[in-house]
């Protein structure tokens, strides 16, 4: 399936991209999920501003809640395999360790820091 817009856009996060001195902002927008044509399963649309190819993209899963997971899951992978993220010039709100507020393969540890850091600020 070929999308050519986003429709109703439900969240959006900003990323700092920071390059040879020069800082833009990366735009991500997550799309509400919808059901596909044929009135099964979902599919949730989402389109990444300021790297490379800008199209809209998705992820489909048997619910909204499964296809707005995949989504958000979809694009953490897109952001951690560019070039960008891997030489730390891509950032959200200018977080260390490479953590870019979308789960990824590399985020496994972030996670883990971030529940850990909740944690210490409860007690």
């Amino acid at each position: 399936m070929q999308l050519t817009e986003i429709g109703q856009v439900v969240a959006s996060r900003t990323l700092t991209l920071t390059d040879n001195n020069a800082t833009r902002l990366v735009i991500i927008s997550i799309g509400k999920p919808q059901k596909f044509s044929d009135g099964q399963d979902y599919y949730c649309p989402y389109q990444i501003f300021g790297l490379r190819d800008e199209k809209v993209n998705w992820c489909g899963g048997i619910d909204e809640v499964q296809a707005l997971l995949l989504a958000l899951e979809r694009i953490g992978i897109v952001l951690a395999d560019t070039d960008e993220y891997k030489q730390g010039k891509l950032t959200w709100i200018g977080s260390e360790n490479n953590n870019i507020g979308f789960p990824h393969p590399d985020s496994s540890g972030l996670l883990s820091d971030l529940r850990l850091e909740s944690d210490i600020k409860k007690s």
